[in-house]
């Protein structure tokens, strides 16, 4: 085996392209980890960034960090298909010695299957919570599984797939029984969010919402606006947990994917108008506020892999309340946030709760959790140490 090894990730989007959320970050820092341990990463994904596509540079391997190498092919089809992508990603294979494919159900996954398998190459395969229950009977529903059994279950003999939970790696093994899976989670750069800005209750709040508001309680959501989070869900159970609470505000943090017209109807029809803003999509420091002054996150998600929102939220101080449909039951174990069926009334009852406690004490306790259990660091040694365990089987 040689010292150095060079890693060919295949990615449906990469950074730049940040309007699919928290999965870009977790590629885009776990690279950022394995550069800093030597290891050579070429990046091959689309030009693709929602409405903002990125500009193609498909001719070779550009630097966009130290060890860090892309390829953004120009897309055809948005999420369907890359005529150049399909065409060069057996040469870009070729020059690895590990193949990381990450997503699932997109073009650049069969593609990059059958080439490593041609190859003989090693394959890592990431599938970023999309084996769930929820996504498996979500959208096309009747082609996913005989999409995995042809496209996928033939050329899975050289494959191991990455779980970031335990959760995870049960829904891989519910489709593919014989599954080899290791289990690595996402992580956090808890530092990035220690140093927001100071700002009283009521400036907080006008910040995001642009209105004079005295609340003396804020719940915060974030996530893209997608039936997948369950916001409707959110909203309902905010609605009831007011009766206990009624001087609370909840803002919603998103780009919107088809949600927002719904969201909004709902919020007029509760009366919620004065109560619940839907402030668009943050980032930067921005971001970094908006997590620090909150009361407590909440997201009533009806499936995560692993939820980067939730760990941002705890790195932030803020105590969390999130879905069992969630990797997060070790916040219920360790008492310092809530981990509760994402019905109406579990939600409620769970925001109630966790409004009737001491949030400060619970945020510093998420803080010093997330720290020491979810770092960067940490997560691209295990990275490093499967590779290399792979390349010596």
């Amino acid at each position: 085996m040689k010292n150095n090894l060079t890693v060919s990730i295949i990615i449906p989007s990469f950074y730049p392209a940040v309007v699919y959320g928290g999965w870009v970050f977790s590629s885009l820092n776990t690279s950022k980890e394995l550069a800093k341990l030597g290891i050579l990463c070429n990046v091959s994904t689309t030009n693709d960034n929602g409405k903002d596509i990125i500009i193609p540079q498909e001719k070779a391997f550009i630097k966009v960090f130290d060890n860090i190498y892309v390829k953004y092919y120009y897309q055809n089809i948005r999420e369907r298909f890359s005529l150049s992508m399909l065409l060069g990603l057996y040469k870009d294979i070729k020059q690895a010695d590990i193949v990381h494919i990450q997503g699932m159900f997109s073009m650049p996954t069969p593609v990059g299957l059958f080439y490593a398998y041609w190859q003989k190459k090693k394959v890592v395969l990431s599938p970023h919570g999309c084996l769930g229950e929820w996504c498996m009977n979500d959208g096309s529903r009747l082609i996913k599984k005989p999409y995995l059994n042809f496209f996928v279950r033939p050329f899975l003999k050289s494959v191991v797939w990455h779980a970031t939970s335990e959760q995870e790696k049960n829904e891989i093994l519910a489709l593919f029984p014989n599954a080899n899976v290791a289990i690595i989670p996402n992580g956090i750069y808890a530092d990035e969010f220690s140093k927001p800005n100071i700002l009283t209750r009521q400036a907080y709040i006008q910040k995001f919402t642009g209105i004079e508001n005295q609340s003396s309680k804020v719940i915060i959501s974030m996530a893209r606006l997608h039936k997948k989070k369950g916001f409707d869900v959110l909203i309902d159970a905010f609605a009831k947990s007011l009766q206990a609470y009624p001087d609370t505000v909840l803002l919603i943090a998103g780009e919107d994917f088809g949600e927002k017209n719904s969201l909004e109807r709902q919020i007029l029809q509760l009366n919620l108008s004065n109560k619940v803003f839907l402030i668009g999509q943050l980032s930067g420091q921005e971001r970094i506020d908006f997590f620090a002054h909150a009361d407590m996150f909440a997201l009533a998600s009806n499936n995560e892999n692993f939820g980067l929102v939730y760990a941002e939220a705890m790195a932030s101080g803020t105590p969390i309340l999130a879905s069992t449909y969630t990797p997060w039951q070790e916040v219920e174990d360790l008492k310092i946030g809530r981990w509760v069926p994402n019905t109406v009334q579990a939600t409620a009852e769970g925001m109630i709760d966790l409004l009737g406690k001491d949030l400060h004490e619970l945020g510093q306790k998420s803080k010093i959790f997330v720290s020491e259990n979810y770092s960067w660091p940490s997560i691209g040694w295990k990275f490093k140490a499967l590779f290399e365990k792979m390349t010596r089987g």
